[in-house]
């Protein structure tokens, strides 16, 4: 039996219709989503996680759990993680022989021509829910759902929120988390919402930004997946780039006083707060004077090129001039 997964988010309890079913699809959000609405559902159960780690094992693994009823617990629930076709001959044989089991399989991307969901979609008495990747008009019954109790809900609150969550439903539902602790009340204003989001969103930035003086290229790569970059704030990416370089050259022109690194950082004014002394440290080791001057003028001439040149993509080019200052390579367009 195929559910709609925005039916079964409508109401979850819908699930407990099934005593065995298969979760799959590559929105890894939703899944997750679903999994935890589920282990919440059998709160007093016996909840038991498997993967195929453990199948290779024991083959008899998932059977001989579906056997396996505790005493001291009513219901028992198997999780099978990265489920696949090699288990489908367990489920059909606990659909048939064991009555008091609760199966919940969570797959990547199924194939029309894979076994397991093809014995999903046709047998009527266990659900199939195909978790599609979100668009915007999934992301926003999300939100309007979530907070549909709130007064001053409006397509611009929800635009809100999605935006500032980069449309990935991870970020949404722990943006959703923060507001609802946030607006106690449940009366939302747009100017507290938007300072709360923004400041994830600069935290967010932050590390991109550390990532690129720290070189780690790989770290960088991930945090750009997970970030979208907004054209009107193409000057501040720019600038907090530049002004941790600018702290850089100040403490290093400190040192040359002193010859003392750690002296140099607490001769700082305004003073650096003692949790970011070790991150300076860091970069102090990493980027040589001449080196942090490369990278100012670098910035500098990308600036005034996106000035003086409203036809190119400012993003593009802003993207790639983070990704330079990571590599150490001053080219410009």
């Amino acid at each position: 039996m195929i559910l709609k997964s925005f039916e079964v988010e409508k109401n979850i309890k819908i699930l407990l219709k099934y005593r065995i079913m298969l979760i799959y699809g590559e929105n890894i959000g939703l899944k997750e989503s679903f999994k935890e609405k589920i282990i919440s559902l059998f709160k007093d159960a016996e909840i038991v996680n498997l993967y195929n780690e453990d199948i290779s094992k024991n083959k008899d693994i998932v059977i001989n759990e579906a056997k396996n009823i505790s005493l001291f617990t009513k219901n028992k629930v198997i999780i099978f993680n990265q489920a696949s076709d090699k288990v489908l001959s367990d489920i059909q044989y606990i659909l048939k022989n064991e009555k008091q089991t609760n199966i919940i399989l969570f797959a990547d991307i199924l194939e029309k021509k894979s076994k397991l969901r093809s014995f999903f979609e046709k047998e009527k008495t266990i659900a199939l829910i195909p978790c599609y990747s979100d668009n915007e008009i999934t992301l926003r019954r999300l939100v309007q759902s979530e907070l549909k109790n709130y007064k001053n809900l409006n397509n611009d609150v929800v635009t809100m929120v999605i935006n500032y969550s980069n449309l990935d439903r991870k970020n949404i539902m722990s943006n959703l988390e923060k507001i609802k602790i946030y607006f106690e009340k449940r009366i939302l204003s747009q100017n507290e919402l938007e300072t709360l989001l923004n400041t994830d969103r600069n935290e967010f930035f932050e590390n991109i930004r550390d990532a690129a003086l720290n070189g780690e290229k790989s770290r960088l790569n991930g945090l750009f997946d997970n970030f979208v970059f907004n054209k009107e704030e193409t000057f501040l990416y720019l600038n907090a780039i530049n002004q941790r370089l600018i702290k850089i050259k100040e403490i290093q022109d400190q040192n040359d006083m002193h010859n003392n690194l750690e002296l140099a950082l607490n001769k700082m004014r305004p003073p650096i707060f003692w949790k970011d002394k070790p991150t300076y440290m860091k970069l102090l080791k990493k980027w040589d004077k001449k080196r942090v001057l490369e990278a100012i003028i670098y910035l500098g001439k990308i600036e005034k090129e996106i000035k003086n040149n409203s036809s190119i993509d400012h993003l593009a080019i802003v993207r790639n001039s983070i990704t330079n200052i990571c590599s150490n390579s001053w080219t410009y367009f």
